[in-house]
């Protein structure tokens, strides 16, 4: 391993806490059932990514689209106002996202080991921008090695974006890893480069039937380090 490339949203932080706040603002919505709630944000956002990269649908109605289903999922009927508000607020949290607190010393052992370090994120340039530097990610990761989908052309399932990064590094596929938290994005994009992957499955979704399976999964961020650490040794 030359190189550990990770994911940004529910990878280096988590996703799940700034979106809580934004809902509970609004929405008496339990606790015990906020993950279910994020998980379906997600899944809702991934159908409307496209579309909305594309121009064929506007950005802040993917935004209503994505938190209104989500919501409805649940039985919380909303308006569009209100889906944007939280949206809004939604958005305002992550600018004071902090990194999850195992990574730093996972920088420190790739600095330590001299494996490069980089970024492979979806979403709008300055939005994926505006994350990073709330998170200080330029103490860790240059800006050659941050490639955001947005600003680049390219988006996650497509490899191009992998190859892309690999070329920019002047590195081969098989010396790159991966680590992200989406089977369809992350493990079947990544293995498709021919990259080694490792899926932080700490949402404890079900692999769907795939012939791309990661090298790794890790349901805890606390057993990462140990894991890119075998990797790294073999």
């Amino acid at each position: 391993m030359k190189a550990l490339i990770f994911d940004l949203d529910d990878t280096l932080y988590d996703q799940e806490e700034p979106f809580k706040r934004a809902v509970q603002l609004y929405l008496s919505v339990p606790d015990e059932q906020m993950e279910a709630l994020y998980i379906a944000f997600r899944l809702h956002a991934d159908e409307v990514f496209e579309a909305a990269s594309t121009g064929e649908m506007t950005l802040e109605a993917s935004h209503i689209y994505r938190m209104k289903e989500a919501l409805a999922d649940f039985g919380y009927a909303v308006s569009d106002e209100l889906a944007l508000t939280i949206q809004k607020e939604y958005q305002d949290n992550q600018g004071k996202l902090e990194l999850s607190p195992e990574i730093p010393a996972i920088f420190d052992y790739c600095r330590e080991k001299k494996i490069r370090l980089g970024i492979i994120t979806n979403g709008p340039h300055l939005h994926q921008l505006r994350k990073l530097q709330a998170l200080e990610m330029t103490n860790w990761i240059s800006e050659d090695a941050t490639i955001i989908s947005g600003q680049v052309g390219i988006a996650k399932p497509s490899k191009a974006i992998f190859d892309l990064t690999a070329e920019r590094l002047q590195l081969r596929p098989e010396d790159m890893c991966y680590v992200g938290d989406a089977f369809e994005n992350d493990v079947v994009s990544a293995k498709g480069a021919g990259w080694q992957v490792i899926w932080l499955n700490h949402r404890k979704r079900q692999a769907p039937d795939s012939p791309y399976q990661a090298d790794a999964v890790v349901e805890k961020r606390q057993n990462l380090l140990g894991v890119i650490q075998k990797l790294a040794s073999r």
